[in-house]
């Protein structure tokens, strides 16, 4: 009569466990981790405004909305719009009209804004295209706001720090600026200092 590797196993199971009881299935555990010193932690990130923009979003973008198994999809085009620098005000690039837009989700479970946010810039010195993309987490309703972790990729040669640079946007949709015939939002670009 020939054994299978199956009942071989089962039967090594069987015979371990009525010898060595539940310990024949003990895995080892880690030492418990000692308490991080101080002095030790990791530094805490700061960051620095890069940009200010104004983009204009498709009219009435709140209305942009279906339902989801999760909640409600958003599909909010980006028209156009710009980029300044904080400081001086002047225009650094170009928002392309008709490319990327807000595809995020306003959850059934618990209200919140889970933002999906494609974006593409043309920057004004050197004509460089960039691509930005990410998600974050925020409110929707009277008050729409949201802070969304970016990547950016781009071929812009004095920008090629920004791609390996977390990026923060901050970005609101103010009540006020929201009307059946336009709609804007307002956002800030933020850069990592220590990264």
């Amino acid at each position: 009569m020939s054994t299978s590797p199956f009942r071989l196993f089962f039967l090594f199971a069987v015979l371990s466990l009525a010898t060595s009881g539940y310990r024949a299935l003990a895995i080892a555990m880690p030492k418990a981790i000692q308490p991080y010193k101080r002095d030790a932690m990791p530094a805490v990130p700061t960051f620095t405004r890069l940009y200010d923009a104004m983009i204009l979003l498709v009219p009435d973008a709140n209305g942009h909305i279906t339902e989801s198994p999760f909640g409600e999809r958003e599909y909010i085009g980006f028209l156009g719009g710009n980029c300044t620098d904080p400081t001086t005000g002047e225009v650094v690039a170009n928002i392309v009209p008709y490319v990327g837009g807000e595809f995020g989700i306003i959850s059934s479970e618990n209200s919140a804004l889970y933002t999906e946010v494609h974006l593409v810039l043309q920057f004004v010195d050197d004509g460089d295209i960039a691509y930005l993309s990410g998600e974050g987490v925020g409110t929707f309703g009277s008050t729409t706001a949201a802070v969304t972790y970016l990547r950016m990729e781009t071929n812009s040669a004095s920008r090629q720090q920004l791609v390996t640079t977390p990026l923060l946007l901050s970005i609101e949709f103010p009540s006020d600026l929201q009307r059946t015939d336009e709609t804007v939002a307002l956002f800030s670009l933020f850069t990592m200092d220590n990264a």
